[in-house]
């Protein structure tokens, strides 16, 4: 958003997200300095919210930040005179503060985004429900946060299949193919599992991320302009960010179990996930319960955003992982938005974290919210 609101000037077919979104107040450009360059005012705009978004960043990360915020205002700079670089910046983090004073309405975005493993949750107990080894829950509340585009009954995932040990049931079934799964890994399964997983600090991306540095990677293969990709991007982070708060306030609603609770206990005593292998580690599980899948949430929204701005049938190699010794990071081609979002949906089967019906129901839902978003409309 913050981005967008840098660029926006430049985009004469655009409004002006404090016309959507009550509370938001972004500044008028400044009459008095008349030349801007709006790639200098995006990149200001991104490192100083970066920069106070990403407050648990050690020094070393806070390091690198602004490295590529120099980096980039290197290469910026070339051809534009100082006074033109000088209002840009200025613009670009007269942009943010804006932003960052809205997001910080935002009490309980703020306070749970500070406090992500709040003392205060008491794991629910009985046949079915999720537990943590240590006891942890990683945002049991983030389903109280603010959204842009999905309201009501929207941010809410129907019942999970009822809990049941009988081997004839749709809920045992789900789980069985999980143990069949890694009983019989073979490397081309285990190459799905670990290029989508995302989920370990420091080496890979976030699920979320994942999702934008498709879009990325998508957006250097068109070699489309700032104002495509920031609309791109600014519809992107408001679907990112409602699936958040739905899958998440539906996952501590239901507070379905995973894997390594169910299977160890009903199908496979010797049962462990392989998440984590890559870091020489075993049956790490995530620290919250299952249904539905984040991963397959952000996966259905990708489905719809990237197909609005790329088309549904788009040939594409995802390099995210390219390059990786932890693990396979082959390059994986796909030849639809379809096949991407439901691989990055279904690859948390052979990783031991979800059972099916978690992926198909992410999948459900980030589609829904995806659309939403697609629905928010910034055009003039």
């Amino acid at each position: 958003m913050a981005a967008y609101e840098a660029g926006l000037p430049g985009m004469p077919d655009f409004v002006s997200n404090d016309t959507k979104l009550t509370g938001l107040v972004v500044p008028d450009l400044p009459k008095d300095k008349l030349k801007y360059d709006w790639n200098v005012a995006v990149n200001a705009a991104l490192a100083k919210s970066t920069e106070y978004f990403m407050h648990s960043a050690n020094a070393d990360q806070r390091g690198l930040m602004k490295d590529l915020e120099a980096t980039m205002n290197n290469t910026l700079k070339t051809n534009i005179s100082q006074e033109v670089f000088d209002n840009s910046q200025e613009w670009g983090r007269l942009v943010a503060d804006a932003i960052i004073k809205y997001a910080d309405t935002d009490t309980e975005g703020k306070s749970q985004a500070l406090d992500p493993f709040p003392a205060s949750y008491t794991q629910p107990v009985g046949p079915g429900k999720w537990s943590s080894p240590d006891g942890k829950s990683l945002s049991p509340y983030w389903g109280k946060v603010r959204t842009f585009a999905t309201f009501g009954n929207n941010l809410v995932s129907p019942p999970p299949p009822a809990y049941s040990t009988n081997p004839s049931s749709q809920y045992y079934k789900d789980f069985a193919e999980v143990n069949e799964n890694i009983t019989n890994l073979t490397p081309e399964r285990r190459w799905r599992a670990e290029f989508w997983s995302d989920d370990i600090v420091g080496l890979t991306f976030s699920p979320p991320a994942r999702v934008f540095q498709i879009a990325n990677q998508m957006i250097q293969n068109e070699s489309a302009n700032l104002e495509f990709s920031l609309h791109l991007l600014l519809k992107l982070g408001i679907a990112e960010n409602d699936a958040a708060v739905a899958a998440w306030g539906s996952k501590f609603y239901y507070n379905v179990e995973r894997p390594s609770n169910y299977i160890p206990a009903n199908i496979n005593p010797d049962f462990k996930t392989i998440l984590g292998n890559a870091l020489g580690t075993e049956n790490l599980t995530p620290p919250f319960p299952g249904y539905p899948s984040g991963h397959s949430t952000f996966g259905g929204l990708g489905i719809s955003v990237l197909s609005e701005f790329f088309g549904e049938s788009y040939t594409f190699t995802d390099r995210c992982h390219y390059g990786r010794s932890e693990f396979n990071g082959t390059p994986r081609t796909y030849t639809t938005q379809t096949q991407i979002g439901e691989e990055n949906a279904y690859s948390r089967i052979p990783l031991g974290v979800h059972p099916r019906f978690d992926c198909t129901e992410g999948l459900r839902l980030g589609k829904v919210i995806g659309n939403n978003a697609l629905a928010y409309n910034v055009k003039k």
